[in-house]
Order: structure tokens, then C-alpha cells, then sequence
């Protein structure tokens, strides 16, 4: 056992396939009737939910008992039950519980697994087939398979993050709150994890592309992916903007043609360019590509390259219009639009 994917497997083999059959159709009753496991509304965990928190269930596992946050008309409460159905699953099985504990992050690692349970209990693989066909996987089949179906766009993403065929993460960002609302991870062909990835919960970082995306358009290109204390590692991205929400795919090789040259292999030679630029407070000589999008050298100290530096300087404004401006166009913290 090697894989996330194997994981899932071995927990979902638990279940009867009558009994998925039925999950897909009515989790309540399945786990009520077929599984013996009480499931409750807590109201208190929406609170928690509509104060920022990640969290929409909650299990007692020993009692067979999952409170989950009740989401009226909407599929985030599936989602929910079929991810604690997922640690209901995983506690059974020694060597699955074995092999996270050797993980480097064994919290992260088991959270993913049950995403992954509850994926494939809510999204038949067949849909994914006929959206992603041959590949490869674009943000905007998240989109797609959740018009297709009735999993949420956390389900989409994981199901999506499964067929990327290298290191990198499917993810849903909120750009009007800056934040990563959910994340699934891909891992290599070997079960390795990447460095550096969102997470839900986690701040977008300044300038990246996916907070400045205009509603119902798409961007491809070579782009990064910054953790909240600091690390950074480089990423090709896929994204688009639905309402106002992100769906963005993030790749450690260009999947998708977004530069003329790839540098995905080594090489012992580093032909990359050299330009000298200034920024913060100092003339410096970079080596590396420059952005496709403002063509500027990327400075070693911030990371950002001139319209990163320029989109990070810009100010959310306070209104209804989920726009950025620059701080001397925004009044009392709203735009000409908004006042």
C-alpha cells in the first residue's frame, strides 16, 4: 500500500456496493439503516462554518456517531457525511492506519483519504471519464462535473486531482476573501506529496494570478504557490472564475502548453536568462524566466515579479463589487461604484 487511492480502496471494501449505491442516493438513510450510524445536525457547527472555520462534521467514532453541519438545498452536507463516513472506515483498518502515521503529515494525509472515500461514494468514475476524456485536466471540469452531477465542487476537485498525472493540487479559492476554501492534493506515481500546496483555510498569496481572474474567463500559465510561513515552490496553473468562487489546478509540469520552453527535467547546464532590475531596495541580477504576463524578472527577495508587485499593492474594496483598485481610487474603503 502505497497510495491515497489504495487507501480509499481498502476502506470502501468495507461497504456493500448495494449500500454505496444507496449512499449516493440517500446518505442519511444508508448510514441510518444499512451502516447503524446515528447521524445528527449540529447547528453549532455552522457557526463555526460562518466564522471561517473548515470544519462541517464531527464523529464519535466508538458511539457510531457523526454530527455534521446541516446545509439545506445544498450538496456540501453529502459531502460531509461521506467524509465521516470516510474516518468511520479508516479507524477499522490497522495497516491503512499504520501506513498514515508513517506519513509526513499524518493529519493532512488521513483528511485526504476521506475526501477520496467520499468522492467516489458521490461521483461515479464514469463522469469524470466523459468530462476529462484523454485529458488533460482543466479547472473548468470542475465546473463541468458539478453541473453533470450532484457532488459539490469539493467532490469535483477530488475526483479531478486523482487523474493529474504529476505532483501538484486541485484547489476552489474564495479571491474576495483571499482564501483557499478547499484543496485536494496529487500525489506522484509513488505516493510522494508535494512540498508545498494550498490547503483550505490557507490565505492566497499576494499576486497570484487566481486573485485577480475576471468572472467567467480563464488563464493558463506558469505561476507559484507560497505557504503562509514563507515557502515557495513554482507551479504551471490552470484556472478559471465561476461567480465568485476560483477553480484552479496547479501542475508540476505544463500540462497544458503554457510556455514555449519547459524546463519539467534537469539539466546540468542553467541557460536560463540573466536580467538586473531593482526592488526592495536593492539592484539585483536574477537569473530565470520572466513573467509571461508583464515580462519582468521575478526578484530573489519577494518572489514577485512587476505585476505581481503591482496587484499586491492593490486594495479589495469594501462594496458589493469583489474588485481590487488602487488605494487612491478607494474612499472611506470604497470604490466610485460602491459609494
Amino acid at each position: 500500500m502505497t497510495t491515497l487511492d489504495e487507501c480509499a480502496e481498502l476502506a470502501l471494501a468495507i461497504v456493500d456496493p448495494g449500500t454505496r449505491e444507496h449512499f449516493a442516493l440517500d446518505p442519511l438513510t444508508a448510514l441510518r439503516d444499512e451502516l447503524h450510524i446515528v447521524a445528527k445536525p449540529a447547528e453549532h457547527l455552522v457557526a463555526l462554518r460562518s466564522g471561517g472555520g473548515a470544519c462541517d462534521g464531527t464523529s464519535f467514532l466508538d458511539d457510531g456517531v457523526i454530527l455534521y453541519a446541516p446545509s439545506l438545498n445544498s450538496r456540501r452536507q453529502n459531502f460531509t457525511l461521506g467524509h465521516e463516513l470516510g474516518h468511520w472506515l479508516v479507524e477499522q483498518l490497522d495497516d491503512v492506519l499504520d501506513w498514515i502515521a508513517d506519513q509526513r503529515d499524518p493529519s493532512a494525509v488521513v483528511e485526504s483519504v476521506c475526501d477520496r472515500i467520499a468522492q467516489r461514494l458521490l461521483l461515479p468514475e464514469e463522469l469524470i471519464d466523459s468530462v476529462v476524456g484523454n485529458g488533460p485536466v482543466r479547472a473548468r471540469h470542475v465546473v463541468e462535473l458539478f453541473d453533470a452531477s450532484l457532488a459539490s465542487h469539493p467532490v469535483c476537485a477530488i475526483g479531478l486531482a486523482r487523474r493529474l498525472p504529476c505532483l501538484g493540487s486541485v484547489a476552489i479559492i474564495d479571491p474576495g476573501g483571499r482564501r483557499v476554501q478547499y484543496a485536494s492534493v496529487a500525489t506522484d506515481s509513488a505516493g510522494g506529496w508535494p512540498s508545498i500546496f494550498p490547503w483550505p483555510g490557507h490565505d492566497v498569496p499576494a499576486g497570484h494570478p487566481t486573485l485577480t481572474i475576471v468572472p467567467g474567463t480563464e488563464v493558463t500559465r506558469r505561476s507559484f504557490w507560497r505557504t503562509p510561513w514563507g515557502d515557495q515552490q513554482d507551479y504551471y496553473i490552470d484556472a478559471v472564475r465561476f461567480g465568485h468562487r476560483v477553480a484552479a489546478v496547479l501542475a508540476e509540469h505544463d500540462l497544458w502548453g503554457a510556455e514555449r520552453l519547459h524546463l519539467d527535467t534537469g539539466s546540468s547546464v542553467d541557460d536560463r536568462p540573466e536580467t538586473e532590475h531593482f526592488c526592495c531596495g536593492e539592484r539585483q541580477t536574477a537569473r530565470g524566466y520572466p513573467c509571461g504576463d508583464c515580462g519582468g524578472p521575478y526578484c530573489r527577495i519577494c518572489k514577485l515579479c512587476p505585476c505581481q508587485r503591482s496587484a499586491a499593492a492593490e486594495q479589495l474594496c469594501a462594496g458589493t463589487c469583489f474588485m481590487k483598485f488602487r488605494p487612491n481610487l478607494l474612499e472611506n474603503g470604497l470604490c466610485e461604484e460602491c459609494r
